[in-house]
């Protein structure tokens, strides 16, 4: 993966140019939440960074990447539910030859979150046998969560809390402070907003963001979303298109813009008079798409990242 400041250079992000406006969104909290970040990392052990399984290159914060050099570090990549099975194969092959500690899991159904704390505790075991050594009984482990907004943070809280310690939505935001969970007698975490960086330079990876959910819709607007969604989809799920919203073959053919105006038609979202209402059917495709209705689909392909 070739990598600068603020920018992912890969082919696969590349891919069409998009004419579209800069797609960023970093408003006044996140930069207070970027400067409280900084300040807890001494005080804590190891650092649970989430990603979305489904754009492991996209979802990097590179302002992550320079804060946390020095930190013991566990990547956790969320919604592996969500994202393609053979590329997310592919994912897991291309992290093994790395250095960083990381696992692929699912808040909402469970999957590898019971790893999560027996691998931050081997991270500690050379300090904490230091401490016995010398006769110190180790301190509680301390973590910290952070990522880009609405990767499942607060899911996840809850799942290793075991009860609704962190607020949980579908729209990016919703955690606004830091809070310290206890998650045993021996374990906090601390809770931290979903951070983004101050400009996205590559507009498809700001589009991949924005589809995932980790920018509000109305900052790129839910035509352009619904565009590009089914441009994805038309290449790797058609038979999913197909299926869900009872689509006659020959659809596949149509441009993306008549391809909604059939499934708006199909699914009735229509105004008075029986014209097409677009914001409506935009809508009901991403909140398909986001449920996992539409096929498991992962934008970010592991060749690219060499």
């Amino acid at each position: 993966m070739r990598i600068k400041y603020g920018v992912i250079e890969a082919p696969e992000l590349l891919g069409k140019s998009w004419d579209t406006p800069d797609i960023n969104w970093y408003p006044g909290h996140m930069l207070k939440a970027k400067k409280a970040l900084a300040k807890q990392l001494k005080r804590v052990d190891v650092v649970l960074e989430m990603r979305d399984a489904r754009i492991p290159l996209s979802s990097v914060n590179l302002d992550f990447e320079e804060m946390l050099q020095q930190k013991k570090r566990i990547l956790l990549f969320n919604k592996t539910g969500l994202a393609d099975v053979e590329i997310t194969r592919k994912w897991v092959a291309y992290f093994q030859k790395k250095t960083t500690p990381f696992l692929f899991v699912d808040a909402m159904n469970k999957r590898e979150l019971q790893n999560i704390l027996p691998l931050s505790r081997k991270l500690m075991q050379e300090k904490w046998a230091n401490f016995n050594r010398r006769g110190i009984r180790p301190p509680s482990l301390k973590l910290l969560i952070t990522g880009i907004p609405n990767v499942g943070k607060s899911s996840l809280i809850n799942r290793l809390s075991k009860r609704k310690a962190a607020e949980t939505g579908p729209n990016p935001g919703v955690t606004k402070h830091q809070d310290w969970i206890k998650l045993g007698k021996d374990v906090e975490l601390l809770d931290t907003p979903g951070i983004l960086w101050p400009k996205i330079e590559n507009r498809e990876a700001g589009l991949r963001l924005t589809i995932t959910g980790a920018i509000k819709d109305s900052v790129v607007g839910t035509s352009m979303l619904s565009d590009y969604l089914l441009e994805i989809l038309l290449q790797k799920a058609p038979e999913q298109l197909l299926q869900h919203y009872q689509l006659a073959r020959e659809d596949l053919g149509l441009l993306p813009g008549d391809l909604l105006e059939k499934i708006a038609k199909k699914r009735g979202c229509l105004k008075g008079g029986g014209e097409i209402d677009h914001p409506r059917a935009e809508s009901l495709l991403l909140r398909d798409f986001r449920a996992g209705r539409l096929g498991r689909l992962s934008f970010d392909i592991p060749e690219t990242a060499e």
